[in-house]
């Protein structure tokens, strides 16, 4: 369950330009769409898990499931931008009650407080780091819609084997006897939980744009490519009891998603293989940084749920800022670095073998093709069929083609520099507070 509500959060990534195209918006307007889902999730949790005290863990995790599933099924029928970001916000506020709630569920299930809190960060961060590819398979084989209509019966099967404990909680009201004194959140490990999450941003939203919107890769192609970081998570996770140190796993999670943002920001050229090391590093980090930080901010604070709540409005804190930081940046970077592109492309097209009269014909062809692609970096091949005949020409025309797509590639993967590099900014300032923090020690 955890790991469900926390992967919608990034699970329509690879759907996003399908759904700014069926949905007649921009990149900018479509990021709402996951902006609405974090802020309303990082403001409902904490208030969502105080609720949780008051009605009982279990019914909250029942009427949370149920909200979430309802409004799964209004995302899955929007036909408009508007609906979509209402519904999603209505998701987010489902989600928030089960999330928390949960947590207060999980120590009877596992046999610890420390354990549950391991289970519940390590759930979260699989989720998170799996949403991606999950939605781009069914983006591609199904439809972005699908997306959100499979989550309704994943919830509602979530949901059912804690039916038994809502009824338990309605008929002896022992929610109310179970109330203890809330402890102060751990401050410096949230505040490294916002920083990091903003870093993350750049991972799970900026590459799979890249490779969809820049290098033209389809949903599904995207999603086996982004496979790579929930499977270092994976790998991460397992790695996490080899280091004891809270505080040595938090930096070393750190410095390792920072380094793989920053092998992003310095790719060479649009080559699919050489996002994969970065991703690797990303992914590892994320499973060490999230699960430190999180077992970290929960280590002997009760109730669980209550600062279970804060770490998640931290986390889904920093993703907003990271959207809202990174979105304009890359935005503004892709359309200089378009405009370039095309320029450095008219240079080509003019230096070219091919005849006069065929250039001209090509020129009128690429600028159709570029004022329909409506700012996005443009897909050049079709603007060169049919090929010429000739076998010279063909063989000119197909090396020009070539030529010009290389420029546009290249332009896209440069405009995106500047916002990985953003991102692995903000993912080192998260070791200030990892660093000022007196007790991370688990």
């Amino acid at each position: 369950m955890v790991g469900l509500v926390l992967a919608d959060s990034s699970i329509v990534v690879l759907a996003l330009p399908q759904i700014y195209r069926e949905l007649d918006t921009d990149v900018a307007g479509v990021t709402w769409v996951l902006v609405s889902f974090n802020l309303v999730l990082a403001l409902a949790a904490v208030p969502a898990a105080y609720a949780a005290r008051r009605i009982g863990p279990g019914r909250a995790a029942v009427v949370g499931l149920a909200v979430f599933a309802g409004a799964s099924l209004a995302c899955g029928a929007a036909t408009d931008l508007t609906t979509l970001i209402a519904a999603r916000c209505v998701q987010a506020l489902g989600g928030a009650a089960a999330v928390t709630a949960v947590l207060e569920l999980l120590p009877a299930t596992v046999g610890s407080e420390r354990r549950a809190a391991a289970v519940w960060a390590g759930a979260g961060a699989t989720g998170a780091a799996l949403g991606p590819a999950i939605g781009g398979l069914l983006t591609e084989l199904v439809s972005w819609q699908s997306i959100f209509l499979l989550q309704a019966p994943v919830a509602i099967a979530a949901a059912v084997p804690i039916l038994a404990v809502a009824r338990h909680e309605a008929a002896t009201g022992i929610a109310a006897a179970e109330l203890r004194r809330t402890g102060r959140p751990h401050v410096l490990a949230n505040l490294a939980l916002a920083m990091v999450s903003a870093a993350i941003v750049a991972a799970l939203f900026l590459l799979v744009l890249l490779l969809i919107e820049g290098w033209r890769l389809t949903p599904i192609g995207a999603a086996i490519v982004v496979t790579v970081m929930p499977l270092s998570a994976v790998v991460g996770v397992r790695l996490g009891p080899l280091v004891p140190s809270a505080r040595a796993r938090a930096a070393a999670g750190t410095i390792l998603v920072s380094g793989g943002l920053g092998g992003l920001a310095l790719l060479p050229k649009a080559e699919v293989a050489l996002t994969l090391p970065p991703q690797v590093l990303v992914g590892v980090g994320l499973a060490l940084v999230l699960s430190a930080l999180t077992e970290t901010a929960l280590s002997g604070r009760a109730p669980q749920a209550i600062h279970g709540g804060w770490t998640i409005s931290a986390r889904h804190a920093g993703v907003v800022v990271g959207l809202l930081a990174l979105t304009p940046l890359f935005t503004a970077d892709i359309a200089q670095q378009r405009r370039d592109a095309i320029d450095a492309g008219t240079a080509v097209v003019l230096d070219s073998r091919v005849s006069p009269l065929l250039k001209l014909a090509l020129a009128r062809r690429i600028d159709e093709r570029l004022e329909g692609e409506r700012g996005r970096v443009p897909t050049i091949g079709p603007a060169f069929e049919p090929l010429p005949s000739d076998p010279e020409d063909r063989a000119d025309v197909l090396e020009l083609r070539g030529d010009l797509q290389d420029q546009l590639d290249r332009g896209a993967t440069h405009a995106f520099r500047p916002s990985f590099g953003l991102g692995a900014l903000l993912g080192l300032l998260a070791l200030v507070p990892i660093g000022l923090a007196r007790r991370v020690e688990l």
